[in-house]
C-alpha cells in the first residue's frame, strides 16, 4: 500500500473525499490511500508550489513529492520533474501542461451528462428579443496582473474578458455579475451558496453568455460553457489555437472571440446578428450538449478511469525511481 499524505485540502481532485469518494475507493483499490501521519506517507502531494514549497521548508530532509493541479495557474511548469530549490528535492509534477490530469475535453462533466436529459432544440418561431450579455465572472482587478506565459505565450483571459465587459458597459449592453469589481458595476456576487439554481435564474433572463475560462489551454474547459448552453444562451468564448473546443464543438456554433478580438466588433456582430443566426448557432451547441447526455456510462468510467490510473501509474513510478 503506498500512502499519501496531503499537504492542503486540495479541495476538488481526487484526493478530497468530499468531492469523491469513488475516486478514493478506486486508488484505495489500486493500492494507495490517504493518511493524517506525514511519518507513514510514502509520497506528499500539493495541489500548488506555494504550499508544497512552505511543506518542504518546515519538513527538511523527506523526499517523494508530488504536484497534482488542475488549474492553470496552480502549477505553471511543462515539465514533468523540477526542483524548487534548484537542486533538491525532486518534485514530480502532474498538470494540464504535462497533459496527463484531463483524459479527454469532458474529463470532470460526467455528473452533468450522464443519466440527463436532452435538451430541447430551439424552434423557428424563437424571438431574439433581448441582446442584452449577462457575465458570470469575477473582476480580478480587471485582468492588470494576471499574465500568464507558457511556452512563450499569454494564455490568460481575464484581462480579454474585462476589456469586453467594460466595453458592453459602456453601451449598456452587459450585466455583471461577481465579486471584486468596481463599486455599482457589478449587480451581485456570482459566487452564490446555492450556485446553479441562481446561475440558472439569471441567465434565463438573457440570450447572450460571456463566458471565457479564466486562461486558454487544450482540454481545459470547465462548466461555463455547458451552463451557458443548458440555459439557452449562446455562448461567448474564447478558442484559437491554444484551445481545443473544435474538437468537440463545429465552426460558426458559439461565438468565438478569437476570431473578432475587438471589443467594438464584438458588440457589432451582436447587435447585427439575425435571429436565423443565433437559432442555427445556439442549436448546433444544444447538438453538442446532446451528444454527451447520449453518451453511455462505458464512456465516462472509461474517461474518469483514465484519470486515475494516471495518478496510479505516477505513484508507483515515483517510488521505483
Amino acid at each position: 500500500m503506498i500512502n499519501i499524505f496531503k499537504i492542503g485540502h486540495l479541495p476538488y481532485t481526487p484526493f478530497d473525499e468530499n468531492f469523491s469518494k469513488d475516486d478514493l475507493l478506486y486508488l484505495n483499490k489500486k493500492g494507495i490511500k490517504i493518511t493524517k501521519n506525514k511519518n507513514k506517507a510514502d509520497i506528499f502531494v500539493a495541489g500548488n508550489h506555494r504550499s508544497l514549497k512552505k511543506f518542504i521548508l518546515k519538513n527538511p530532509g523527506r523526499k517523494n513529492y508530488l504536484i497534482w493541479a488542475q488549474e492553470p495557474r496552480f502549477s505553471t511548469t511543462s515539465s514533468s520533474i523540477y526542483y524548487p530549490f534548484l537542486i533538491f528535492p525532486k518534485v514530480n509534477v502532474m498538470n494540464i501542461y504535462t497533459g496527463d490530469v484531463f483524459g479527454n475535453n469532458v474529463t470532470y462533466q460526467e455528473k452533468r451528462f450522464l443519466n440527463k436529459p436532452q435538451l430541447d432544440l430551439l424552434n423557428k418561431d424563437f424571438e431574439l428579443s433581448n441582446r442584452k450579455v449577462a457575465a458570470l465572472m469575477s473582476y480580478y482587478n480587471g485582468g492588470k496582473t494576471s499574465k500568464l506565459i507558457v511556452g512563450g505565450s499569454n494564455i490568460d483571459l481575464i484581462k480579454k474578458r474585462s476589456d469586453i465587459a467594460h466595453h458592453l458597459l459602456s453601451e449598456n449592453m452587459i450585466d455583471i455579475y461577481g465579486q471584486g469589481w468596481p463599486k455599482g458595476i457589478s449587480i451581485e456576487d456570482s459566487r452564490f451558496t446555492d450556485r446553479h439554481t441562481r446561475k440558472k435564474d439569471i441567465l434565463k433572463n438573457y440570450n447572450f453568455n460571456l463566458c471565457f475560462e479564466n486562461t486558454v489551454y487544450p482540454k481545459y474547459i470547465t462548466e461555463k460553457i455547458w451552463e451557458s448552453i443548458e440555459n439557452n444562451c449562446l455562448p461567448i468564448y474564447y478558442g484559437g489555437p491554444k484551445s481545443s473546443i473544435y474538437e468537440i464543438f463545429p465552426r460558426k456554433s458559439f461565438i468565438d472571440y478569437s476570431e473578432i478580438e475587438n471589443p467594438e466588433k464584438l458588440l457589432d456582430f451582436i447587435k447585427n446578428m439575425s435571429t436565423e443566426d443565433f437559432i442555427n448557432r445556439l442549436n448546433k451547441c444544444i447538438n453538442v450538449y446532446n451528444s454527451f447526455t447520449e453518451k453511455p456510462e462505458k464512456f465516462w468510467k472509461e474517461t474518469h478511469k483514465k484519470m486515475l490510473d494516471n495518478i496510479v501509474k505516477k505513484c508507483n513510478d515515483i517510488l521505483a525511481s
